[in-house]
């Protein structure tokens, strides 16, 4: 894709799923990550295992919910690499309740999910300002529907969804451009281990549920490279003239 070769990114949340499979699809554009992760295993793993492919790649260990965690990898990205072309922000955290949800989840959902992303646009625009970038959220199609006992992750992709279009309007000006993808049901390691454990379900059962892969136009879920490579266009210069926007990548879910 056009405008990618040799720049740099920051991809929270890149040791796994979505997050991986960006990092994966970016690398193999020609573009320099930093993977932000806070898992201590996976994202050192990742880093080792693209630097041995030929890419570029190092690992910071981050929690996107605090803010001296997030500036030090931001600075250090700069230390390293000189510059900061694009930021998607992947990291996030599932807690699955309804009413009964307590202050404490409450407040780790909306940390991780809301003002950790906005922490990360924050430190990276001032770098980004200098020669224009662009940014990509992860929200989710659950911030545009109502799913029983989700009230705590639909909330805070719904809050994703706004906080990009006016982050769009703010950061217009400065050059730098940003927009949202809303995944659909993607078959990464915790949607395999939640359908495995809790619905005893395999993919393929998965996928033939009504319930599941039956609300998809496509009667399917997706693969984290299925979310990549729209990520990747719409940091791409070929998304040039494409600001402020909500992509939904559901295989038609919401428009049924």
């Amino acid at each position: 894709m056009r405008g990618l070769e040799g720049k740099v990114a920051i991809v929270t949340g890149g040791a796994q799923g979505i997050g991986r499979a960006v990092v994966d699809r970016l690398v193999t554009e020609g573009v320099t990550v930093t993977i932000a992760d806070m898992h201590p295993e996976f994202g050192p793993a990742a880093a080792a295992e693209v630097n041995s492919g030929g890419g570029r790649a190092w690992h910071a260990q981050v929690d996107v919910s605090v803010e001296e965690q997030v500036a030090a990898a931001v600075e250090e990205t700069m230390l390293r690499f000189g510059r900061i072309d694009y930021l998607v922000n992947c990291a996030a955290v599932f807690i699955m309740r309804g009413v009964e949800a307590t202050v404490e989840e409450w407040r780790r959902s909306n940390d991780v999910n809301i003002m950790g992303q906005a922490l990360c646009v924050k430190h990276v625009a001032k770098h980004m300002a200098v020669q224009g970038g662009a940014i990509v959220n992860i929200a989710s199609i659950s911030g545009h529907i109502a799913q029983p006992e989700y009230v705590l992750y639909n909330s805070a992709k719904a809050a994703v969804a706004n906080m990009t279009r006016c982050l769009a309007m703010d950061l217009a000006d400065q050059g730098i451009r940003v927009n949202a993808v809303n995944p659909g049901t993607v078959w990464n390691a915790n949607n395999e281990r939640f359908h495995r454990e809790v619905l005893k379900m395999s993919r393929e059962q998965a996928e033939a549920d009504p319930e599941i892969g039956g609300r998809h136009m496509l009667k399917r879920v997706a693969d984290p490279e299925e979310i990549a490579g729209p990520i990747a266009f719409l940091l791409s210069d070929d998304a040039s003239f494409i600001t402020g926007e909500n992509l939904m990548i559901d295989g038609g879910y919401t428009a049924m």
